[in-house]
């Protein structure tokens, strides 16, 4: 998917917003969003940060099932997903269409 890019600010090239893959940049703030940052999609966001707080297996599972949940709900089709390594996470697959 293409989109406008986006680091700390969005990215300004050549005099114009810099366009290119965007897919990781949207898992990314997703997966660090917070329920209700996105006033248009209120459901949306992991909160990722309250999760890593507690490393137990419980907190793994529901981050797993969370992670799959919202990418589901942005249309990202969810191949391969591993939070075995909370530090580590893998996320496979592709935004649908």
């Amino acid at each position: 998917m293409k989109d406008f890019l986006i680091e700390e600010d969005i990215i300004i090239e050549e005099g114009d917003f810099k366009i290119g893959e965007s897919d990781q940049q949207h898992i990314s703030h997703i997966l660090l969003a917070q329920k209700g940052e996105y006033k248009e999609h209120p459901l949306l966001g992991v909160g990722i940060e309250r999760y890593l707080k507690g490393d137990n297996t419980i907190n793994r599972l529901r981050l797993e099932a969370e992670v799959e949940k919202q990418l589901t709900y942005d249309g990202f089709n969810v191949k391969v997903l591993d939070v075995s390594d909370m530090s580590n996470i893998t996320i496979d697959g592709n935004y649908l269409e």
